[in-house]
């Protein structure tokens, strides 16, 4: 198991298009990035009641083909993309499954940002980012940001 995260509108062949971390590599990943001012303690979001749904309200691609199988799906695209909390960055929660949370380009933008300033103020590049997840984080920061899964 792990996090597979991939940048929403970047061209399939783009070099950072594409991250991946371990259970525990995300975690160490997820420590840096707070501790540079890149990520903040967020709580978990309630997601949307789905028990009333059934499977012949989706076709066998997941495609929606009621009114109600519709409003669940944006009401899950809704609680997936919503920031979660008042910090700067990405909410941590979005590190806490692999369910498809949508980090948006604003988060990715406001971590490459704490991320400069650290950089500037003379923190050094931390080993535990690699050298993946910042260029990662630019490219999510000009396309749709990314999705985690």
């Amino acid at each position: 198991m792990g996090f597979d995260m991939v940048v929403q509108g970047a061209p399939s062949q783009h070099s950072h298009r594409y991250l991946r971390r371990g259970v525990f590599g995300m975690l160490v990943t997820a420590q840096e990035m707070v501790r540079l001012g890149m990520a903040f303690t967020s709580d978990m979001p309630t997601f949307p009641e789905s028990g009333h749904l059934s499977e012949e309200e989706f076709t066998n691609q997941g495609e929606p083909v009621t009114e109600q199988a519709r409003t669940y799906l944006a009401q899950l695209d809704e609680t997936l993309s919503a920031h979660g909390g008042s910090g700067a960055g990405i909410p941590l929660h979005k590190f806490g499954s692999n369910d498809g949370w949508h980090v948006t380009a604003a988060e990715c933008a406001d971590a490459v940002a704490a991320y400069d300033r650290a950089r500037t103020a003379g923190t050094p590049h931390p080993n535990e980012l690699e050298g993946d997840v910042v260029p990662f984080l630019r490219t999510a920061a000009q396309c749709d940001g990314f999705r985690v899964y």
